[in-house]
């Protein structure tokens, strides 16, 4: 009998800002998928929350503790991954800010605090995947959380947008880079989803207006919407897609 290509079972992920979210909705569908799953996560009582509560519906999930903006956090994580499950096959770089603020009163450091979360948290997550693989001899999968507005503008987010236009180049670069290791690298390009991020904006009736009027499906997405995905650029069924940017924008980038 074939096995099912979006089977997950012997297979273990490691997703980052996985306490609450797109981030928890995409844990939750790996592991119900049969994956391991590491709750990379900074604040620990969300951390360790979730992962009990993952426990508790059947999936095999423990908690870390995790700061993307520091390199050595973020490769102690993999270490407790390896050391948890033997091997950590699915990395999905989904930690993250956003910010709407005009880009003229755009403060120092809050632009230092985007870049680093946003970018920096995603190369190092990608960085320390690919030292282990390459050095093991063996492939794996790479999903970073890019989104609309890495490839199309949305005013009144610039620096948010050229971060994640940022992980849109470094998913196709390394894509290329490492495929000759059997590496894959792909990102999801969310729309507006229902988020504790994305809370004040979709509070804003004119911010949710104008939102929905971008979005052909008439509707903001729903974090449950982006596991499908997630679970197809984590399993063998996409063993020959790399490079690549899923958009999942209720058609926002089509239109």
């Amino acid at each position: 009998m074939n096995r099912d290509p979006f089977d997950l079972t012997d297979r273990a992920a490691l997703v980052t800002g996985a306490g609450r979210g797109i981030g928890r909705a995409i844990a939750r569908g790996l592991g119900e998928r049969g994956a391991g799953v590491v709750v990379a996560e900074i604040e620990s009582a969300r951390g360790e929350r979730t992962a009990a509560d993952f426990c508790e519906a059947g999936v095999d999930a423990r908690f870390v503790r995790t700061d993307v903006t520091d390199s050595a956090s973020v490769e102690s994580a993999f270490d407790f991954g390896v050391e948890r499950f033997g091997a950590v096959d699915i990395v999905v770089n989904n930690a993250g800010m956003s910010q709407r603020t005009p880009a003229e009163t755009y403060s120092d450091e809050d632009l230092d605090r985007i870049i680093r979360l946003n970018v920096h948290g995603v190369f190092y997550g990608m960085r320390a995947a690919a030292r282990r693989w390459i050095a093991a001899k063996r492939g794996g999968k790479i999903i970073n959380l890019a989104s609309f507005a890495g490839v199309v503008a949305d005013p009144l987010s610039a620096p948010y947008a050229a971060t994640k236009g940022a992980v849109v180049q470094l998913t196709k670069t390394c894509a290329v880079e490492w495929a000759p290791h059997g590496i894959q690298v792909n990102a999801i390009g969310p729309g507006y989803t229902r988020t504790p991020m994305t809370e004040p904006a979709l509070g804003d009736p004119a911010s949710r207006a104008a939102a929905l009027a971008k979005t052909p499906l008439g509707r903001v997405a729903e974090p449950e919407d982006l596991v499908g995905a997630a679970i197809f650029l984590a399993s063998s069924a996409s063993d020959y897609v790399t490079g690549h940017v899923l958009m999942v924008d209720g058609g926002w980038t089509a239109a």
